[in-house]
């Protein structure tokens, strides 16, 4: 507390002048009486030079109590105006407080109270709140409930701090956030501030978050929200599940270390990704849930902009796709499957015609376009029509069967072997040259001369087949082209007496009719 100043000071100055000049009054007086009254010398003598141990006694004793009587008094007034202009510092304060305070004696009645406190009652002015009851402003149920809790408790620490429900004048009621303190006579000093609108903010921020809570669970799909230091500040119930973690292991934790261990921001994390861009992300991840099933999720990231348009949150929601996924799976088999039904020949396994088409065109355009060589191998099996007419079409087909075997076997990786038709084969040799075809064409006619047929009466029936071989010439070469002129080597094997290899090696070389 800033003590007085200029005024007191005076005060306390005149009061110690006046003293000390009674004093030397009373001196002066004792001189003039001795001097005159008493005929005893001259009043200057009596003053100051002929003076008695016993009238220097005198006169300094009541001079010193004089003297020490203007110091008491001074001292007191200064005291009494430091108090006073305390108390009016301290009135002032309280009287322009915005909070309400009132002091009751131990009777309950209201022995003062501000503006503020008045007003806050529906008051105009403190007078109508003096000599009231608490019971006036607090209502009997209130009233009660504060002689039963309230009351032993400033009894014992002296002071009480919560909220009360208070009436005013007009009977409206209304929260107060009440300071209450004991005084030594038994009565209290009461602060008050009104929070009814306080408390209604609370309420509505509290039914908001339970709205909100409500809806995060009811929603099924994993959600979370992650501040810009990868904070999660809220998750549901299905997130905190589907991480197998308790929220309070969440709330408040940096998402990289509470679910993945890590120290750092996870490689390729897609809320990183929004936050940098402030875009929308997504992307599929595999995970194990707590019982070891592994699922499939589909993790979407949203931002959420602040005023000035940067990215302050980031939203994220999960979603099971597992089924969609085993379905994406089911049908890319099935489209594998169809494809590969498309191009493969069902009863020997080779790829079709259109497959062997495809392929030969490809092949053929690598085969300029790096300037490698290319044979193409046509080839039948011989007396195949006897062979079904005498023995049946199953013999036919195992005939077709087994050839295509041989071919699988004897083939290099990068051969391409197919059913052209019927009984016919077509084998695609990339970057190879007639000599090399012609070697092939010959172990394959080795192999198949050792293949028979047998049936299960213990018959056998030897196989043979004609070979017919051309090879790429130049960057004029077609697909049709290279194939006409196979089949006309083809056509001299045949024409040869079969079981033998013939290769077409120049295009101008004479085609078989038609």
């Amino acid at each position: 507390m800033r003590l007085p100043g200029g005024a007191v000071i005076k005060t306390e100055r005149k009061i110690l002048f006046w003293s000390f000049l009674a004093a030397l009054s009373l001196w002066c007086a004792d001189a003039f009486v001795d001097a005159f009254a008493f005929k005893q010398g001259t009043f200057l003598d009596e003053l100051l030079f002929d003076v008695s141990s016993h009238e220097l006694y005198f006169r300094s004793f009541f001079a010193i109590c004089f003297i020490i009587f203007g110091l008491v008094v001074s001292r007191f007034m200064s005291k009494h105006s430091v108090a006073e202009e305390i108390l009016k510092k301290n009135t002032a304060a309280i009287e322009t407080s915005m909070d309400g305070v009132a002091i009751y004696d131990s009777q309950d009645v209201y022995q003062y109270a501000n503006q503020s406190y008045a007003q806050i009652n529906g008051y105009d002015s403190p007078n109508e709140v003096m000599g009231k009851t608490c019971i006036h402003i607090y209502g009997d149920k209130e009233y009660e409930r504060m002689q039963q809790k309230v009351v032993p408790l400033l009894k014992k620490n002296g002071r009480w701090r919560g909220e009360l429900v208070a009436r005013r004048k007009n009977g409206s009621s209304y929260i107060q956030e009440a300071s209450i303190s004991m005084l030594e006579d038994g009565g209290r000093v009461c602060i008050v501030r009104d929070i009814t609108w306080r408390k209604r903010s609370e309420d509505r921020l509290q039914r908001s978050e339970r709205f909100l809570n409500t809806i995060f669970n009811s929603i099924r799909d994993p959600f979370c929200i992650l501040d810009n230091e990868f904070r999660i500040i809220r998750v549901n119930e299905a997130y905190a599940q589907l991480k197998n973690k308790a929220f309070s292991d969440l709330i408040g934790s940096r998402c990289f270390e509470a679910l993945e261990g890590k120290k750092d921001i996870c490689e390729a994390c897609v809320v990183n990704k929004t936050f940098q861009a402030g875009d929308p992300f997504a992307k599929d991840k595999l995970v194990t849930l707590p019982d070891g099933t592994p699922v499939w999720v589909e993790i979407y990231t949203y931002p959420i902009l602040d005023e000035g348009g940067r990215v302050s949150h980031v939203i994220e929601y999960t979603r099971d796709v597992t089924d969609r996924k085993k379905s994406e799976e089911e049908k890319r088999r099935l489209i594998d499957r169809l494809e590969y039904l498309s191009r493969t020949d069902a009863l020997t396994g080779l790829i079709n015609r259109r497959a062997l088409t495809d392929s030969l065109t490809y092949e053929m355009d690598r085969a300029k376009r790096y300037g490698s060589g290319l044979s193409l191998i046509l080839c039948d099996i011989d007396n195949f029509k006897e062979i079904n007419d005498n023995y049946g079409h199953d013999m036919g087909d195992r005939a077709l069967q087994m050839l295509s075997g041989t071919l699988k076997s004897m083939l290099r990786r990068t051969d391409i072997a197919g059913r052209y038709g019927g009984d016919e084969f077509m084998i695609i040799l990339p970057e190879t040259a007639a000599g090399g075809a012609e070697s092939l064409a010959d172990k394959l006619l080795s192999e198949i001369r050792k293949s028979d047929l047998r049936f299960d009466d213990g018959k056998q029936v030897s196989l043979s087949m004609s070979i017919g071989i051309a090879c790429m010439t130049g960057e004029e070469e077609t697909p049709d082209s290279l194939v006409k002129r196979a089949d006309a080597a083809l056509y001299t094997s045949k024409q040869g007496g079969r079981d033998r290899v013939s290769t077409m090696k120049m295009e101008k070389e004479k085609l078989p009719p038609g």
